[in-house]
């Protein structure tokens, strides 16, 4: 190897490394919020095509002096944040829910109260380039408080759930309702599709998804049989089925989405469990009701779930706790189908606290916020649990090294060298490598030097 050294392993800038299955993921905070601006994050970002990040915030960007009724931002794939919305009203307040790309390019999402005509909640559409446009308000009788992502259904409609409201609400005597599940166009023809009254369920949490079957599948928090919450499915038409009430032995309070494993069955987490530790579990459940018990939190892997769970490689399943690790800040985990669950984060200041969600975008990498601590401002942050680059073997020929290791599409990459293992020092090699697909390269040419250590670093931007 004419005398030439090789740095064969990268763990480099990203300091919280894993290894799960000869795959190598690191966490990444790629932006801190702070004030003024949008703060305090409360669900995860969408990625779009082009590589930019988009997201709400319940606060932030104040107005006449207050802490602001929250935002809609951009972060464009060079680190640049914008504010494309700010709610001061009269078009929302505290949109709380994520967004979902539609079929026609824009984005869609919720406020959780506020809008004209003495509106008690919203659907707005924003365009990439921060076109708003209000969608539908919400009166009450048709629900209110819409806390959760609506899901994009494969008609091209989206559908959802509010927290509160639905048929037989009455404010003047007081009756709230247990929330609702509805439809709405891209053009804002709604339908209302079930309401909660606490027989059949109270207060759904987390978003919808559609499993193979062409349902909706999703849990409440409170009631059904035992008043511990439920599973419940429903049609494109609103054909209402509850397929499992909690009873507290197989946990309560699912605060949580569900999702269609590719291996067939839903998963979802509940707030309690069996042992009444108040920590959490992870079940499975079939599409007819039969549950499953996955895993519990003990509060040293996390307690308190949030979000829903996210499909990864090898059957693993991703998510987030709000709660517990070494830290007491959250955590991120992975879970096999068959309950073996790996703390892969622990969140402490610095790098936020809280984490809201995650959810595995098109570069195959998993995005999510934070909605308190994290830098130097202590108002939330948005991560990448990404793949680590991997340098391959080498090949060296005539004084000159090729270098190639693992990538993802659009992943922005810097080599650095140094002449030994001494010292921390390390020197830049290369400029700014954008990969277009799963391996990226460089050739050096290494001079008269005897020796030379490589390693490669994943830039956030």
């Amino acid at each position: 190897m004419n005398g030439l050294a090789r740095n064969l392993r990268f763990i480099g800038t990203l300091a919280y490394g894993l290894t799960m299955n000869a795959a190598v993921l690191s966490l990444q905070v790629l932006h801190e919020f702070q004030s003024p601006g949008p703060i305090h994050p409360g669900s995860g970002v969408v990625r779009t095509s082009d590589g930019s990040l988009y997201g709400t915030t319940p606060e932030g960007n104040a107005l006449e002096g207050g802490t602001g009724y929250g935002t809609v931002y951009r972060i464009t794939p060079d680190g640049q944040l914008s504010v494309l919305t700010v709610f001061d009203g009269a078009n929302g307040y505290y949109p709380a829910a994520g967004l979902v790309e539609g079929m026609d390019g824009r984005l869609y999402g919720t406020a959780r109260s506020g809008g004209p005509n003495a509106g008690w909640a919203r659907i707005f559409a924003i365009t990439p380039d921060g076109i708003f446009t209000n969608i539908f308000v919400f009166h009450g009788t048709n629900g209110y408080a819409p806390e959760y992502a609506m899901t994009l259904g494969k008609d091209g409609s989206f559908y959802g759930t509010t927290v509160y409201g639905g048929a037989g609400y009455n404010e003047t005597n007081g009756i709230s309702n247990g929330g609702a599940v509805f439809k709405v166009s891209t053009a804002g023809e709604f339908t209302l599709l079930n309401s909660f009254t606490g027989t059949n369920g109270f207060q759904p949490m987390g978003r919808l998804v559609q499993a193979n079957n062409g349902r909706f599948y999703g849990t409440t928090a409170f009631g059904g049989q035992f008043g511990f919450g439920t599973v419940f499915s429903i049609s494109t038409e609103g054909e209402f089925r509850t397929i499992l009430s909690f009873d507290g032995t197989n946990g309560k309070t699912p605060v949580t989405g569900l999702i269609e494993a590719e291996s067939g069955g839903l998963y979802g987490m509940t707030e309690g469990d069996a042992e009444g530790q108040g920590r959490g579990m992870i079940f499975k459940i079939s599409t007819n009701g039969i549950l499953t018990t996955i895993a519990e939190f003990n509060g040293a892997n996390g307690r308190y779930p949030s979000g829903s769970l996210a499909q990864g490689d090898n059957e693993l399943l991703y998510g987030v706790t709000k709660l517990g690790g070494a830290h007491d800040g959250g955590t991120i985990f992975s879970v096999t189908t068959n309950g073996a669950i790996t703390t892969l984060v622990s969140f402490e200041d610095g790098i936020g606290r809280w984490p809201t969600e995650i959810s595995r975008r098109s570069d195959g990498n998993f995005y999510g916020t934070t909605a308190v601590l994290g830098g130097p401002f202590g108002a939330g942050t948005v991560f990448r649990l990404a793949q680590t680059p991997e340098i391959f073997p080498t090949s060296v020929s005539n004084g000159v090294v090729r270098l190639s290791w693992s990538a993802f599409t659009g992943g922005v990459y810097q080599v650095e060298y140094r002449a030994g293992l001494d010292g921390t020092s390390w020197s830049s090699l290369s400029g700014r490598i954008t990969a277009t697909g799963n391996s990226a390269s460089f050739e050096d040419s290494f001079g008269p030097a005897t020796s030379r250590y490589y390693r490669v670093t994943l830039l956030a931007w």
